[in-house]
């Protein structure tokens, strides 16, 4: 069959070719969202305010901390407070049905982004699912903990609280859609940088789409600066599942990579920015103890 007519090798184009080539320039895009899913991150807001409405001790009962902030309920006194799912625990039902309802949809849309920056690298758009194994659903027990990352996050930002310095994500793609100002993205594009404050929801490239585009896409830098008045944010982050090895031909290089050695390797130059101040001081010195280490090493 002539290559005219042949069908094409994923869906059709989500994001104008414009938007896209600022995607991968700044790593962030003001994205709009179907009103559908709007609508179900507007219900998904109302329910975890009823959950974070409770009593502290029935929060960390229906939601304990594991993982260390990876997962469960987790308080930062005076900053911020947020619950995050990593799987269904079935403790809030109908808070969870629709954690599972705003998973299904912005995985799907993410899904698509991600097969947009394939085509624009002219990488197959095959080439992410061997990275979203068992990610596109919320998985239904604490078993698939050690093998899928993805995750769903829900703040609710204290009045003046929830600063977060300069970071960028260390999945594949986030999606962040808040109620007020508090995030800005760092705008790349201009000189020298400035800092933005979002527009409504937004797309952040992770450091793993980075590194396996061997830099030519930017991860987007972004933080989070206080509001007055407080506010609430859902952030989803597709992160890439650690089932598989990775076959590092299709992006471009040669042999294949465990997908949780690549992980490890990312996950460990990074600061979590969501930590209490005091773990987050430990582990940027640990962070930057380890780099010039190595650092010294690679000079000998």
């Amino acid at each position: 069959m002539p290559d005219d007519f042949l069908p094409p090798s994923g869906p059709p184009s989500l994001i104008p070719e414009e938007q896209l080539l600022h995607l991968l320039r700044n790593g962030w895009l003001f994205l709009p969202i179907a009103e559908s899913l709007q609508t179900q991150i507007n219900n998904l807001s109302e329910e975890v305010s009823r959950y974070f409405d409770r009593p502290g001790e029935d929060k960390k009962r229906l939601y304990p901390a594991s993982q260390g902030t990876e997962n469960g309920f987790y308080f930062v006194e005076g900053e911020k407070e947020y619950v995050t799912f990593r799987y269904c625990v079935g403790a809030v039902p109908e808070l969870e049905r629709q954690v599972g309802r705003v998973w299904l949809e912005i995985a799907s849309l993410l899904h698509r982004v991600l097969c947009d920056i394939a085509r624009s690298c002219d990488i197959p758009a095959s080439a992410w699912d061997q990275l979203l194994c068992d990610s596109l659903e919320l998985p239904k027990s604490s078993e698939s903990l050690d093998t899928t990352t993805t995750l769903l996050r829900l703040f609710r930002y204290y009045p003046s609280g929830g600063f977060a310095a300069q970071h960028v994500d260390i999945g594949l793609l986030t999606l962040c859609v808040g109620d007020g100002k508090g995030l800005q993205v760092l705008d790349t594009s201009q000189q020298p940088p400035e800092w933005k404050d979002v527009e409504g929801p937004t797309l952040l490239v992770g450091e793993t789409v980075k590194v396996l585009s061997e830099g030519m896409i930017r991860a987007g830098a972004h933080r989070v600066q206080p509001n007055e008045n407080g506010r609430t944010s859902t952030v989803f982050t597709l992160r890439p599942s650690l089932k598989e090895t990775i076959d590092l031909s299709v992006f471009g290089f040669e042999g294949r990579l465990e997908a949780k050695r690549l992980w490890a390797a990312i996950k460990g130059s990074k600061v979590n920015i969501n930590a209490t101040k005091e773990i987050r001081e430990q582990m940027k010195a640990k962070r930057d103890a380890k780099m010039a280490k190595g650092k010294a090493e690679s000079e000998d």
